[in-house]
């Protein structure tokens, strides 16, 4: 790992403990208001988070690139790919990683296909093929945005949990996460490696020191594709919710109440910067995108909400 990898795992582990020290003090402050040496201190574990949190934004942008490992398994190591294969693999490579960010930070899929912005912003590229020419490595941009985030790894790591989710219910939880658009680009690259015979290794090495992994053979692609192309025809639906914000929770969820029902309105931590406009018992009017599924033994329908974030 390098120097700058090491200084980005260091400045998470700090922050990671600031944390729980601001959770710590702010419980005991909620149970004994008043308490000044606490109230004290919890202001100082703050102020300490912002420079954290300020220092770990320009360690990752020092780094300006992160680089992803697509191992090919089965291909005759002859010292070229089909021209046609790398296409269909980084484009369709690509449209996930885009889709994810942009579902990550929005809360729905691009209407019209991938924005320039948000292309240049992941500035996704070939960055070489290894040796014996079965190893595609790929280089995009993971410096942080204004609020802190980078789409392309926050997009990375929601696709290694797409692909290493062990259930369907858990894949269509992913799925309102990424969007259907990103899991559709996915399944499709999972689709052209399972028609050529070729199975897949993707390795990514994040900035936080840990290694991500997936597949290794033709049974993981076949096994992933399986999952995936289930939820390709998934039809979310964009509704508007009205009511009075009762209740409002950092680790992503806003529920409203109305004079008809209470809802829990789901939200991803690349959105948490529109999300400080709102406070409790303010009326609102949340554009969110609806996710239905049926529970098999009653038959009942059950509802999910994600917000929707549009500039």
């Amino acid at each position: 790992m390098t120097e700058q990898a090491n200084r980005i795992d260091w400045l998470e582990r700090q922050l990671a403990q600031v944390d729980q020290f601001i959770d710590r003090d702010s419980k005991i402050l909620q149970e004994s208001p008043g308490r000044f040496s606490v109230q004290l201190a919890l202001n100082s574990w703050k102020t300490h988070q912002e420079e954290l949190q300020q220092e770990l934004r320009q360690a990752k942008c020092a780094l300006q690139h992160e680089v992803v490992e697509l191992r090919l398994v089965g291909m005759r190591m002859d010292g070229s790919i089909p021209l046609r294969l790398l296409s269909k693999l980084a484009d369709k490579f690509n449209g996930a990683l885009a889709h994810a960010a942009f579902h990550l930070r929005h809360g729905i899929s691009p209407s019209r296909g991938i924005p320039e912005d948000m292309a240049r912003e992941i500035d996704l590229r070939l960055s070489g093929l290894a040796f014996g020419s079965t190893r595609l490595m790929f280089a995009g941009n993971i410096t942080p945005d204004t609020t802190g985030d980078s789409p392309m790894e926050g997009a990375l790591e929601q696709i290694f949990d797409v692909l290493s989710a062990p259930s369907p219910e858990k894949i269509r939880e992913l799925v309102t996460v990424i969007g259907v658009q990103a899991t559709k680009s996915l399944s499709e690259m999972l689709g052209v490696l399972e028609r050529q015979s070729i199975g897949a290794e993707l390795t990514w090495p994040a900035p936080n020191s840990k290694v991500y992994k997936w597949g290794g053979s033709l049974e993981a692609v076949r096994a992933a594709h399986e999952k995936l192309s289930i939820f390709e025809t998934l039809k979310p639906e964009v509704v508007t919710l009205f009511g009075t914000i009762t209740d409002l929770k950092e680790n992503g969820a806003i529920y409203i109440r109305s004079d008809r029902a209470k809802h829990k309105i789901s939200y991803n931590k690349q959105q948490y910067s529109k999300i400080q406009q709102y406070r409790l018992g303010m009326e609102v009017r949340l554009k969110t995108m609806k996710y239905v599924r049926i529970q098999p033994l009653t038959d009942r329908e059950l509802a999910t909400y994600k917000l929707i974030t549009e500039d």
